[in-house]
């Protein structure tokens, strides 16, 4: 009885024993890097281990870390290296101040929805955040430590970067705004006037732009250099050769005008370089980006580039030089004498910095920092710490992500589907026929809420993940991978709405939820899921789809995943009830006034 007694007492240490191993064993997930040449330190955040791992240059060794309330989404070192910057969280994001050499967090500032990118202006008076879900950039006082003025961008800003002349901050919108039935459909550059920290434009980047990530300034501060997915989305999906469905970009935009110079292709003619993530500018003038996708550094020598394109551009009058920059985009061999590519170790390159000669690549799925010394041809890898085995959830995220599972590594189904979610775009797949192109589908329940596609062509999810790989990504693979894409799949987790602080404010009689009661919403958008997993015909058909029944979407996290309807015609759910629901079949909106249908919708969002 007395071993009894003790064991039952030792117990909550035993739980809390396992917690901790369990802890100690998490995914580190490296990105972004920052480098201190003063102390001899590399940066490295952990972004699902709570924690930024210090490195020392000499040694190669880590030499500790840096513990986080949250995970860190981006690290940013001040120019005299007195300061770290993290962005951490998501929807309770902030951005925790360290100070160094102590390596502890001095104070912590509440920013918007999930920050990532920040920059620091020239005088240190600025400290700007992209806030990816708020839809904003935070502007932040580094002295007060206070956000003193929120700026609207276009949709999840997520990358920035200032103008060395420290004039201008670009923003990185990831994903396009407008309807998939618009002429043009790309992501747009928003571009900040830091003197009035108000917006100068939206530059609005090649039809197809989706996916932008890196963004950087060229030294002289001429040129902004930005890398994305093209996305061929106006022909049907039949092949994958010489990129006919995506290809991979970088954009160079002329800062003095404000204008898109050029577009290039960063493919080569038969092998993809998928998902282009990560960008920096070294000392000697070049261009390097961690290509995700296929598991590459890219280098680009810059002088050669823009020696050929004002070659190609000399004299040309506004409609040549336009015509020429359209051909340009779809060029598979211009940048190819400009351009080397590095096979890496590490597996989905995200981040990384340039420092003394040498590239610093963070990847997400190795435990590990990779440090190339492009001009000797060195390459090694500093290990951040030790993780666990990946199980088939993390296994099938790589999967997801891995362009080198697809035909000549064009594209992967992250591509497509970023964060297993949605593109913007219309693809006119060949599923359900030719000539019919379908907006994208968020995978969010994608398993548990069958049939799966907008027409429901394919019963199950299992069946969807199979016919991707074999139709889509053209190749075959074992199904120990596809069983892996489904764990992933199955456990993606709604991020929480950035509508629910409005929605406490302005609606506290809940007059929206129960006018989604009242209007009929409730009657195909219910359960747990907010499906009822049944087709119907909702007027929206047009063309080879009129009067075909549609399967009934999951209304979980609505407010990520415009354009709206099969055909995504519907820029906003504004449009949804008001323009494209005219005979009522849409839930009965027609009747309703403004302020109403305000109420409804902001209850929408929050879903």
């Amino acid at each position: 009885m007395k071993y009894l007694v003790y064991l039952l007492l030792l117990l909550p240490a035993v739980f809390n024993l396992c917690f901790v191993l369990e802890r100690e064993t998490e995914y580190l997930s490296p990105g972004a890097v920052a480098v201190d040449e003063k102390q001899n330190l590399v940066y490295t955040a952990l972004t699902t281990a709570k924690a930024i791992a210090v490195t020392d240059m000499a040694s190669g060794q880590t030499i500790g870390q840096i513990k986080l309330k949250q995970n860190p989404n981006s690290i940013l070192l001040s120019p005299d290296a007195s300061t770290l910057y993290a962005s951490t969280g998501e929807a309770g994001g902030t951005v925790d101040i360290i100070g160094l050499p102590g390596k502890k967090v001095k104070s912590t500032i509440a920013t918007g929805h999930t920050p990532e990118g920040m920059a620091l202006s020239a005088d240190g008076k600025f400290l700007y955040v992209a806030n990816r879900f708020s839809n904003t950039v935070s502007v932040i006082d580094p002295v007060k430590n206070k956000v003193i003025k929120s700026i609207p961008a276009v949709r999840e800003p997520r990358y920035l970067c200032i103008a060395p002349d420290g004039k201008t901050v670009a923003v990185a919108n990831f994903l396009p705004k407008q309807a998939s039935t618009a002429t043009v459909v790309a992501s747009q550059i928003t571009l900040i006037d830091v003197e009035s920290n108000t917006v100068k434009t939206n530059l609005t980047l090649a039809n197809g732009a989706q996916s932008l990530t890196g963004i950087t300034c060229s030294p002289d501060g001429y040129y902004l250099y930005a890398v994305h997915l093209l996305s061929r989305f106006i022909v049907p999906v039949t092949q994958l050769e010489r990129g006919w469905v995506n290809t991979n970009a970088l954009s160079i935009v002329n800062l003095k005008d404000n204008s898109l110079y050029a577009t290039v292709l960063l493919d080569d003619v038969d092998r993809g370089a998928a998902n282009p993530y990560g960008i920096c500018i070294d000392d000697k003038g070049k261009l390097h980006i961690a290509v995700s996708g296929s598991h590459e550094l890219m280098s680009i020598d810059l002088d050669g580039l823009h020696q050929g394109l004002a070659a190609l551009f000399a004299g040309k009058k506004k409609e040549a030089y336009v015509r020429d920059r359209e051909d340009l985009s779809c060029s598979l061999s211009f940048v190819s004498p400009y351009r080397k590519r590095i096979a890496l170790k590490g597996r989905s390159p995200r981040e990384l910095a340039c420092a003394g000669g040498k590239i610093y690549v963070g990847s997400r799925f190795s435990a590990f920092l990779e440090v190339i010394s492009p001009e000797c041809g060195n390459h090694t890898v500093w290990t951040l710490g030790e993780e666990a085995a990946p199980d088939g959830i993390r296994r099938g995220e790589l999967a997801f992500c891995d362009a080198s599972i697809c035909y000549q590594q064009w594209q992967s189904c992250a591509s497509c589907h970023p964060d297993g979610r949605a593109d913007g775009l219309n693809w006119d797949q060949q599923n359900d026929g030719r000539g019919n192109p379908k907006n994208t589908k968020s995978l969010l329940y994608s398993h548990v809420t069958p049939p799966c596609m907008i027409t429901g062509i394919r019963e199950t999810a299992e069946l969807a993940v199979r016919n991707g790989i074999l139709h889509t990504l053209q190749t075959v693979q074992p199904e120990s991978l596809s069983l892996d894409i489904d764990d992933y799949l199955k456990n993606l987790t709604p991020a929480e709405s950035p509508f629910l602080e409005e929605y406490r404010k302005k609606d506290a009689k809940q007059l929206g939820k129960k006018l989604f009661e009242q209007t009929g919403c409730i009657r195909c958008h219910n359960g747990k899921y907010l499906t009822d997993m049944k087709k119907y015909d909702a007027g929206s058909g047009d063309g080879n789809d009129a009067g075909r029944p549609f399967d009934t979407p999951s209304l979980s996290e609505i407010w990520r995943t415009a354009p709206y309807l099969y055909d995504g015609r519907a820029a906003t759910l504004q449009e949804v009830f008001t323009i494209y629901n005219s005979d009522d079949k849409h839930g009965v909106t027609k009747k309703l006034s403004k302020e109403e249908l305000d109420a409804l919708i902001l209850y929408i969002n929050t879903l």
